[in-house]
């Protein structure tokens, strides 16, 4: 059984659009999660709860449920079985919330009202593929996803439910809800900041899955056309170690956390954006094309210069200064030091930067200027080799280069410039690395507040 994570997209429309992609590849496990509307429903009828405002709550309640049946019968206007197993569905959970709402409602009623919402967004997506003649049901999550004592997944109960679940399943695509999950007290959960990436890789791993499916968000990262190249073989492969590189520069394409487990399990994962383009990570790749494969640039990045006051050891100085960056847990994408002196560039806030300062000035002389980008020249790249990054100093001679950072692993090379010089060096490394038109790709103008990818 395949597995793909939806869990990232929260717009119906979005969900819809792929599942047409990806229900062809059955039989399948698709994990979704509570729609933006329905989420922000049910928030306010847990306000009006919480304020004892029954009739409020009510009226909320039904407004919900009519939209949610309207939203069926836009795609189900013949009103079959597709539509009465929709309707089912969506009057047992609301069955469910209105239950909920007559009680005494306490914080644990307002989880389980919530958690609804995971559930009622499953049943529309399973709806919704049924309407397109795809063989689809609804999958219970906690049956599946359980937590160990100290609330964390346990892999060997979930591989069992997993397996006793595909011996049994029938229909050709299961719909389920992400992130919510059996604890060790047999209560239903939702884990409100979990990881969706990771939720899905346990599952695919407990199904024995040899490939996560995954949308990655269009603004996150472009590709450009390759017209020199078949169509069917311009998708973009990183190894896992490349996807790595591209994660600890900034890119968001997984989180860290599941990327170690589709490596640990050798589980391959397609990325694919709004434009239907496709982005493997596997964990062997037999034949390069390209030297360099990717490049992505970070904006609105600090750069702090620090000098040892002299109060501190030399030896303890990096110590020191690392533990403050922890305790403020402050992203530093990159790092140049020595025993007196260190450079970063670092992603934070205007508060957290004014507590970095008060704390470090007690031991170090600080230098900070914002508005900074860091650029990734990511592909194969030998650190014994100087070519790449002697040609990266070369091609951007003209503009000053605050840090610069190789030889830390084999595929990505970083550099610190500031972001009024952003647009001339992703114009001049991506025309000659990746022998592409920057400006005709995306705009003469037109960027991203904070992130850009251009990726062969």
């Amino acid at each position: 059984m395949k597995v793909c994570n939806l869990g990232t997209v929260t717009h119906l429309e979005d969900i819809m659009q792929m599942s047409d992609y990806i229900c062809t590849e059955a039989p399948l496990l698709i994990i979704v999660p509570a729609f933006d509307r329905i989420k922000r429903s049910l928030q306010e009828i847990s306000i009006h709860l919480f304020r004892a405002e029954q009739e409020k709550a009510s009226q909320a309640i039904l407004h919900l449920e009519k939209h949610c049946m309207e939203t069926v019968s836009g795609f189900l206007p013949d009103h079959g079985s597709a539509f009465e197993f929709a309707q089912t569905q969506i009057t047992s959970n609301f069955q469910h919330i209105r239950q909920l709402a007559n009680s005494t409602f306490s914080q644990s009623d307002e989880r389980r009202l919530l958690i609804s919402g995971e559930y009622i967004s499953s049943a529309l997506i399973a709806a919704y593929l049924k309407s397109r003649h795809i063989d689809a049901t609804v999958a219970d999550a906690a049956t599946l996803m359980h937590l160990d004592a100290d609330g964390k997944p346990d892999l060997e109960t979930i591989c069992q439910q997993a397996q006793a679940f595909a011996q049994t399943a029938q229909a050709a695509v299961y719909v389920t809800q992400s992130l919510v999950c059996q604890n060790a007290y047999g209560e239903v959960e939702y884990i409100a900041k979990g990881d969706s990436c990771a939720y899905a890789m346990y599952l695919a791993i407990a199904f024995r899955a040899q490939e996560l499916v995954q949308r990655i968000q269009a603004k996150e990262i472009y590709i450009p056309n390759d017209n020199q190249k078949p169509e069917e073989s311009n998708d973009t492969m990183f190894s896992f170690e490349e996807a790595e590189s591209l994660i600890n520069a900034g890119v968001r394409l997984v989180s860290p956390r599941s990327l170690s487990l589709a490596h640990q399990y050798q589980i391959s994962i397609r990325l694919i954006n709004g434009q239907g383009r496709i982005i493997h990570l596997v964990s062997e790749i037999q034949e390069e094309t390209h030297t360099v494969k990717a490049i992505t640039a970070r904006k609105h990045i600090t750069y702090i210069r620090l000098h040892s006051s002299g109060s501190v050891s030399s030896f303890r100085f990096l110590e020191k200064t690392l533990t403050v960056f922890a305790k403020y847990k402050v992203s530093i994408y990159l790092m140049t030091s020595s025993s007196t002196n260190i450079s970063m560039a670092i992603e934070t806030d205007t508060e957290n930067l004014s507590l970095l300062r008060r704390e470090l000035s007690g031991f170090a002389e600080l230098i900070t200027e914002n508005n900074i980008a860091t650029i990734s020249i990511l592909g194969k790249l030998n650190w014994g080799d100087s070519d790449a990054s002697s040609r990266i100093i070369e091609l951007l001679h003209d503009i000053p280069i605050l840090m610069i950072s190789y030889g830390n692993d084999n595929h990505c090379v970083s550099i610190a410039i500031r972001q009024s010089d952003c647009k001339y060096a992703l114009c001049t490394l991506s025309d000659h690395f990746l022998g592409t038109d920057f400006t005709h790709e995306n705009g003469s103008h037109s960027f991203s507040k904070e992130y850009n990818a251009f990726i062969i």
